[in-house]
Parts: C-alpha cells; structure tokens; sequence
C-alpha cells in the first residue's frame, strides 16, 4: 500500500526581493499624468538685464520686452508582463496568489521607473560631473569578463568637499527643498570608513554609528540603492569626457558606477497611476486568470541647465 505524505502549506511566501526604490519621490512631481500623455511641458524664466546703481540718465527709462521660455520631457509606457493564475491551485495555498502577483507587478513596474530616473537624471554636461581620487579598492559592480571583481578609486574627504562646492556654486541651497545624494554600496562603505563622517562619539550619538547610519553630510541626505547589478542604476562610460549608459545597456569591464546629488526642486518626474487590468475565466488560459498591470512614467532635470544635479563617479585606478 502507497504512503500518504501529506504537505503542510504555509503562509509565510517568499517574497521577490526589490532595491529600495523611493530616492525619485524627492523632486517635483506630475501626478495623474494620462496614458496618452507622451510629453510634459514646463516654462522657465529668461534671464533679464542685472539692476543698475545710481541716478538713470534718461526717464522713461527703456524697457526690454520679455518672454518666458519652455522645454519639456517625454514619458513613456511601463507594464509588467502579463501573468497566469491558475485558478484551481488558489485552493491549494494558503496565501492570495493573485494579491501577490498584482503586488508583485507593481514592484517590478516601480523598480523599472526607478531606473530610468536614475539614468534621465544623470547629468550629461561635463561640468556637472566629477571622479572620486581615493586609493584603490574593489568595485561590486564592474566584473571582467572572467567573473573576477575590478578595481576602483574611493571617495575622500577631499572629494565630498569639492561636492560641496560646485553644489553651494549653483545658488540654490537657498531655495526651499532638501538635497539628496544616492549611493552605490561600496561608496557608501567608503564614507563609513572617513572618520570625520562617522565620529559620531563626539557628539554623544554614538548608536547611529552601531546602526550604520550617516544621515547627512554638509547637508546631504544619503540614500543608498542597490539594484541587480549592485549599482544605483546610472553608470557611466570610461570616455575622457564621460557618456551615461542608457537604460538596459551592459556594463562594461572599463564603466565608471555613478553616484547622484540632487536637488528636490531641481529635478522632476511625471507619474500616472499603475493601471490594472484582471480576467477571470480568461478565453484561451482555460479558466486561469489574467493579469495585466501598467502605468506612464517620465523623469528629467528640472532645468534645462541641469542646475541643481551632480554625479560623483567612482573612477578607474
């Protein structure tokens, strides 16, 4: 007679596991954008004359006509692929298969948003782009060929302070708003290791330090993503004058991971709401379920000068 092995289902599922994906909530946002909005259009100031000193020579004085400018930026379709549910194996669980699933395609939807703002708000004006000078040490995220870990420079006191520089330059800490700063794992081990960051027992906070926690330096707040790849999701190429990689490209043996300063108000996204669509007894999946999920996404600088956003790249030894 054949034994009887019964099976205990549980209700604890193991879950996908997601980077952290909230960094692009800080800037200006479009919400409610429709699915048949392909661009967002913004207006922005012309500059005007600087004001004069002293008495004028001549009254009325002249006016210079004026206009205000206009760019804008693109949105695209972002959808999870479409998934099955079998619908008798419900039964069987002890867990809402298709909760999960819908859950499930929203995160894969705003892991996919997160990245491609991570890319469109790299800076590509050479000006806003700088290379960290430390010594050498392992990167996680470039690999040869052979599978072997590459090399890379850390980031320094010095470098973080040249940060600050160029960012107090752009005149706009003034403005209401917060800056942000979002790292790579290994640049977030090299800050942890600058002992003016992390004396934290001069202050008599020393369990921020047993926590691993930074929270601000000079004013940044520091955010940290780690993505499949081990990246924040920008990187950038080895060029003299360096060129991000687009959304999906590989990551070549000689690319350059890129770490990202923005301001809030200085960066934006346009966001409509993940749509759902649910077919029960589907025609053709013979009986299963099916579900569908998408949304519109765009992200950009909010200026066209690109005022207000610095990547920091961990350059090659």
């Amino acid at each position: 007679m054949a034994e009887i092995n019964p099976i205990k289902y549980s209700s604890e599922l193991q879950k996908q596991l997601f980077p952290d994906n909230s960094f692009y909530k800080h800037a200006i946002k479009e919400t409610g954008v429709a699915d048949d909005v392909e661009t967002v259009e913004r207006p922005y100031q012309t500059e005007i004359e600087d004001a004069k000193t002293g008495n004028p020579n001549k009254l009325p004085l002249q006016a210079n006509i004026t206009e205000d400018g206009k760019d804008s930026y693109s949105t695209t379709l972002v959808y999870a692929p479409m998934l099955v549910v079998d619908t008798p194996s419900e039964f069987a669980l002890n867990y809402n298969k298709r909760q999960t699933k819908q859950v499930q395609q929203a995160s894969v939807i705003n892991t996919k948003c997160a990245e491609l703002t991570a890319v469109s708000w790299g800076p590509t004006k050479s000006d806003n782009i700088m290379k960290t000078t430390g010594s050498s040490r392992a990167s996680n995220v470039i690999k040869t060929a052979g599978g072997t870990i590459g090399n890379r420079k850390a980031v320094t006191k010095a470098d973080m302070v040249k940060l600050f520089n160029l960012l107090t330059r752009m005149n706009i800490t003034g403005m209401a708003g917060k800056w942000y700063g979002l790292v790579t794992a290994d640049f977030y081990s090299d800050l942890l290791q600058i002992a003016e960051f992390t004396d934290y027992d001069k202050t008599g906070q020393v369990s921020k330090l047993e926590q691993g926690i930074l929270g601000r330096i000079m004013g940044i707040e520091i955010m940290t993503r780690s993505n499949k790849l081990s990246h924040t999701g920008l990187i950038y190429d080895n060029a003299g004058t360096a060129v991000k990689n687009a959304l999906g490209d590989a990551v070549l043996a000689t690319d350059r991971p890129a770490n990202l300063f923005w301001h809030d108000k200085m960066t934006a996204v346009a966001e409509g709401k993940v749509k759902t669509s649910v077919n029960t007894n589907a025609a053709g999946y013979l009986g299963g379920t099916t579900l569908e999920a998408w949304t519109r996404f765009g992200a950009a600088h909010a200026r066209y000068d690109e005022a207000g956003v610095v990547a920091l790249l961990e350059d090659n030894v």
